[in-house]
């Protein structure tokens, strides 16, 4: 009998078939129910959605977010996206909000509550103090609740019935409030003219950050390590410099360390067609003249372009006055993760 009444006044979730295309099946029309969320969305987009956006770009502050349950993870998402677009923004808990944690809010900030039913007594307590500081505020919600008059800015997002088969898990609601949260990041970010090399700046350990920050002095060899040679190294001499330096290759430079040219393997191999007279020959004839240079202050991933287009495997590293300062290799490049 309990369970009959649990059954009336909650509801059962329809049982599936177990074989694989019903589960699938199944799956996407959840799917689809959320992509119908989103067009609801973008069908009744609330008008005042452009001012959330100008006072984001408008704070010198920081971006407060604050949720409870799904929306406080949807807010952590959003924070997340936020700061990875030159956003600074933190989550605050609301709970932790009422316990000394409304420490952190500044009167420079902005702080936004999501809220689906637009209601929540934490918020009730938390808004009004923030206010009283002369912080901006605004709600992100999908239902008329009490909250609205609580703040400056009231965003109410359409997202019509939940994918739950319940109704009652946020599904198309958590998505629905994301996708726009996303958007949000993408055009305030926009609007303030966030360059890649500024967005790589907050990624420096990602590939991207490596493609936009890591140049090719990190990655050349310097120094000592060079397989110098001058143009009048005689072949028995660049042969045993270049087998102890061990980089498949020799720099040729003048008395200044301008270089001349570059000695590869390929050439090695050529100038042995020459037979016992290679032995009489110097760096001046065996090498390549105007090999292909790059500046180390050049992105390293530039490197990588150059050696792909030309089919080689190295690049003399050189100052604008031809002075060699290093030899970039594509293997490093390519071990460091540069390669896109």
């Amino acid at each position: 009998m309990l369970e009959a009444l649990k059954q009336k006044s909650v509801g059962v979730m329809p049982a599936i078939s177990l074989d694989g295309p019903a589960v699938n099946e199944a799956l996407k029309t959840v799917l689809c129910q959320e992509t119908d969320a989103l067009v609801l969305c973008i069908q009744h987009f609330p008008e005042n959605a452009s001012i959330l956006v100008d006072d984001i770009v408008q704070t010198t502050g920081k971006i407060i977010i604050s949720g409870m349950g799904k929306s406080g993870l949807i807010g952590k998402k959003i924070v997340a996206t936020f700061s990875s677009l030159g956003l600074p923004a933190i989550f605050l808990h609301p709970s932790e909000a009422l316990h000394g944690d409304l420490g952190v809010v500044s009167h420079n900030d902005y702080f936004i509550a999501i809220s689906k039913s637009g209601t929540g007594s934490e918020f009730e307590t938390i808004l009004p103090v923030i206010r009283s500081r002369g912080v901006k505020t605004a709600l992100i919600c999908c239902n008329q609740g009490a909250l609205t008059a609580y703040v400056d800015t009231p965003v109410m997002l359409s997202c019509g019935k939940e994918a739950c088969d319940l109704n009652l898990a946020p599904t198309s609601s958590s998505t629905v409030t994301l996708a726009f949260g996303d958007a949000l990041a993408v055009v305030a970010s926009r609007l303030k003219g966030l360059t890649s090399q500024e967005y790589a700046l907050n990624h420096p350990a990602g590939a991207l950050g490596k493609r936009l920050l890591w140049t090719v002095r990190s990655f050349m060899i310097s120094g000592d390590q060079l397989p110098l040679l001058h143009p009048t190294t005689t072949f028995t001499e660049l042969l045993v410099a270049m087998t102890r330096k061990k980089f498949g290759a020799g720099i040729v430079v003048d008395d200044h360390g301008r270089l001349v040219g570059l000695i590869t393997d390929g050439d090695l191999r050529r100038a042995c067609n020459l037979g016992p007279d290679v032995f009489s020959k110097t760096a001046a004839f065996i090498m390549t003249p105007n090999p292909k240079t790059i500046a180390p202050h050049e992105l390293g991933y530039r490197a990588i372009d150059v050696m792909e287009k030309f089919n080689i495997t190295s690049l003399v590293v050189t100052e604008n006055d031809g002075t060699v300062v290093g030899l970039v290799h594509i293997h490093d490049l390519i071990k460091a993760g540069l390669r896109a």
